[in-house]
């Protein structure tokens, strides 16, 4: 009776298994859109912001948001972002990348680049959402010129998208306050992607301080402001005021160059440490002020009235102050820098002292262990008559003698990883330190290894086999801070290698104090150290020369007398060496080899590339803020430190300029034309069929008035270019059919009032070699005293 009972209950209880209702087992329903850059636009090379908008349409959850991202064919990491959403929830998130690409070696795309991780990206579990697994955007090549704009009305800048600039490859207007569900970043890296802010009269200091913050930031980091003036500009422009580079008065009804009719004009004068961009008969129309690495440019006048905007030739105008920012494509065909440093730099510094143990010291050893084994032990053991004990006694000392040799020579290696740092740094107008660098990491254990850096000092991975089909998160974990940013080396196995690259910003770092003279054939004077670090084999770089004066401890000052056999300094060009794929036999040559990848690659990235000569120096102090975290590290570094400088020049008598003394500046005259500089000959470039534009201008230094040019010689080369030179009295190019032609009485004739010495090549299909030297000139003159 009993069993029957209990069977009856155990029927009914599995039977109500299925006819009673089952609530459905809780779980987050997430739903996330992305977007990047400014209306889904990036550029190449460049940091940018990213938005997610993410929907919780389920139970609570909490994780990561983790994008995995590559930023060229050899960097990549992943980015984290920690997110909390209520059932019903949804959130907005925003952060900046140091950069965004579709490039990958392992072919196409991965069909995955957002993932979610409740509980976590180190431990938590990988979930599925709706919406697009990758982000999207639309990709622009660094020659792009990006324009973004804060006004009320952005009709008053519609012909921003006219502006002519030949050098760059199309310009893009962002409109930033009006664009839709869009919060103006307040990270630096978010901006990297603008070339160029107008503002037109908007209030800009009722920005939130945290984004007034970062657009200062990305200004002392190479960022260029463009703003007009009103009556309340230095309330209106918050913490940019105090860089505003025109002191205004009364307005009047002035015509500007450019424009075809009179338009209300500030009277203006040009405060101590601005320059004057455009002036006419004492009436200062713009004028720069530098701030760091960059500048904040103001007109006198609206930028975007109807009287002014709706000029014809507003556009035309305009483009002076908008030029198509420089790229570091002439001699790393087309790379990106860090892209280029991953091999160049990179290569070279991720190669550590070996385990190796002196010869000598081996030989010692090798002979010890020979006397010890065989007359000793033989002696003392057949004496005792225990001849046996050889047997285990001769594996025992072996074993012991290779586990010596081996701690001897892996004693640095096994008690604490290391570290090289490897980077270059320029010195910018508000003496702070704007470079990049390569932290390369030998570990000593397997596992994870966390850095930290500030928000001013970029983090991404370099992949270390390009050709890997392993995600860049599966690598490398960056998470982001408010003031800090922390990135993962994930997995590293024992005694493996793994670095990190970016992009650093010091402030307030200091510089060099440099008061040399030019006269006489020699340079003299002095240079002093305002670094907190010392510095050593400080040289002055002038044309390919580099003269070593010395070295530098902190405060300290040293005297220069050198020969430089010529009037003028000539501005620093290429020099060095590619270390990439060269053997380092030696802990002496790897050092010299790092300090030659530096100076050959620092060239392309100096504000005053070809324009100056430069001081430079170098450091082994880890001067990157970037610090290892929960473990003690043994650190080798070496920086190379570039600050450029105009010496005082004595110009009187005879005085003869060779090419190298001059600035070249080469444009193509349509957006058609290609050129690349093919190697580390300035004059040297590859060149498609098309017309381009060579500009020779005199060194600043030179008094135009007090100078007579008594001959111009050119000397061209290349059968398929046709070379025509400007003749300023008549206005037009005159082509040129000698090879190398000398003027003497008609030499003033080619030399133009802002001493700028033009020519015209025409470049025609070539089936032998497209490579051509350009044409070079040589001025030879009388400078009165």
């Amino acid at each position: 009776m009993h069993k029957r009972l209990l069977a009856f209950f155990v029927f009914a209880l599995f039977m109500s298994l299925f006819t009673m209702p089952q609530p459905s087992l809780a779980a987050p329903q997430i739903t996330i859109d992305s977007s990047a850059g400014f209306q889904n636009k990036v550029k190449y090379e460049k940091g940018l912001p990213l938005q997610f908008t993410v929907t919780n349409e389920g139970s609570a959850f909490s994780g990561d948001l983790v994008l995995s991202f590559s930023e060229t064919y050899n960097l990549g990491a992943g980015m984290a972002l920690p997110i909390d959403l209520a059932e019903g929830e949804s959130k907005t998130l925003q952060i900046a990348s140091s950069g965004l690409s579709d490039m990958y070696y392992s072919g196409a795309p991965s069909d995955q680049s957002i993932f979610l991780f409740e509980g976590g990206w180190e431990k938590g579990k990988s979930i599925k959402f709706k919406g697009k697994k990758t982000i999207q955007p639309s990709y622009y090549t660094p020659m792009s010129l990006f324009v973004a704009t804060l006004t009320d009305n952005p009709d008053r800048l519609s012909p921003l998208k006219q502006l002519n600039v030949p050098t760059s490859e199309g310009i893009e207007v962002f409109h930033l306050n009006q664009l839709k569900e869009f919060t103006l970043p307040t990270e630096v890296q978010a901006w990297d992607m603008i070339d160029y802010l107008v503002i037109d009269e908007f209030a800009y200091s009722d920005l939130p301080a945290s984004t007034q913050k970062a657009v200062l930031q990305w200004i002392q980091q190479g960022g260029h402001v463009v703003t007009g003036s009103t009556t309340n500009l230095q309330a209106e422009l918050g913490n940019l005021s105090e860089y505003l580079p025109l002191e205004l008065a009364d307005v009047t009804d002035v015509k500007v160059p450019g424009l075809e009719t009179a338009v209300p004009v500030f009277q203006a004068t040009v405060k101590e440490g601005a320059t004057a961009k455009l002036q006419k008969d004492g009436q200062v129309f713009a004028a720069t002020q530098s701030v760091g690495s960059g500048s904040l440019t103001q007109m006198s006048f609206s930028l975007g009235d109807e009287t002014v905007s709706t000029q014809k030739g507003y556009s035309q105008m305009m483009s002076s102050f908008f030029p198509a920012v420089a790229t570091n494509s002439n001699s790393m065909g087309g790379q990106s820098i860090l892209d280029y440093m991953t091999y160049e730099v990179g290569s070279v510094n991720e190669l550590f002292e070996s385990f190796e143990v002196s010869k000598p010291f081996i030989l010692a050893i090798v002979l010890l262990y020979i006397l010890l084994i065989v007359p000793v032990l033989y002696i003392v053991l057949k004496k005792k008559d225990k001849r046996e004990y050889a047997w285990v006694i001769i594996p025992a000392v072996a074993v012991l003698t290779s586990i010596g040799l081996f701690a001897f020579g892996a004693k640095d290696r096994i008690g604490n990883p290391q570290i090289q740092q490897t980077g270059f740094f320029e010195v910018d107008a508000d003496s702070g330190l704007k470079g990049y660098y390569v932290n390369s990491l030998l570990s000593n254990r397997g596992g994870n290894y966390q850095f930290t850096a500030p928000a001013s000092t970029t983090m991404t991975s370099r992949i270390a086999n390009e050709f890997s089909s392993t995600e860049p998160y599966l690598s490398a974990m960056l998470e982001r801070g408010a003031t800090n940013s922390q990135m993962t080396l994930r997995d590293m196995r024992y005694w493996s290698v793994q670095s990190i690259m970016g992009q650093s910003y010091i402030e307030d770092s200091g510089d060099f104090a440099i008061d040399l003279t030019v006269a006489d054939e020699k340079i003299t004077g002095t240079i002093q150290n305002n670094f907190p670090f010392t510095v050593e084999e400080i040289s002055i770089w002038t044309g390919t020369r580099l003269m070593d004066v010395g070295k530098l401890n902190p405060g300290e000052t040293l005297k220069v007398n050198e020969t430089v056999q010529s009037a003028i300094l000539s501005p620093a060009a290429p020099v060095g060496q590619s270390y990439a794929y060269q053997p380092v036999a030696n802990v002496k040559e790897l050092e010299k080899a790092r300090r030659q990848t530096l100076l050959s690659t620092s060239f392309e990235q100096l504000s005053k590339n070809g324009k100056s000569p430069y001081v430079i120096a170098y450091t082994k102090d880890a001067i990157v803020p970037i610090t290892l975290e929960n473990q003690r590290a043994s650190v080798e570094s070496v920086h190379l430190i570039a600050q450029s400088f105009k010496p005082q020049l004595t110009l009187e008598g005879d005085i003869t300029l060779n090419v190298d003394a001059l600035t070249l500046d080469l444009v193509a005259a349509n957006n058609t034309g290609f050129f690349e500089n093919v190697s580390n000959d300035p004059y040297l470039y590859y060149f498609e069929p098309g017309e381009f534009d060579l500009t020779y201008t005199l060194p600043e230094e030179i008094e135009l008035k007090k100078s007579t040019w008594t001959e111009l010689a050119l000397t061209k080369t290349g059968q398929n270019v046709t070379v025509s030179l400007f003749n300023v009295d008549s206005g037009s190019y005159e082509e040129i059919t000698e090879t190398n032609p000398k003027f003497a009485e008609k030499a003033k004739q080619y030399i133009g009032p802002e001493g700028a010495i033009k020519l015209k090549l025409k470049v025609t299909e070539s089936s032998s070699n497209p490579e051509v030297v350009v044409p070079k000139v040589k001025l030879k003159g009388v400078i009165a005293p």
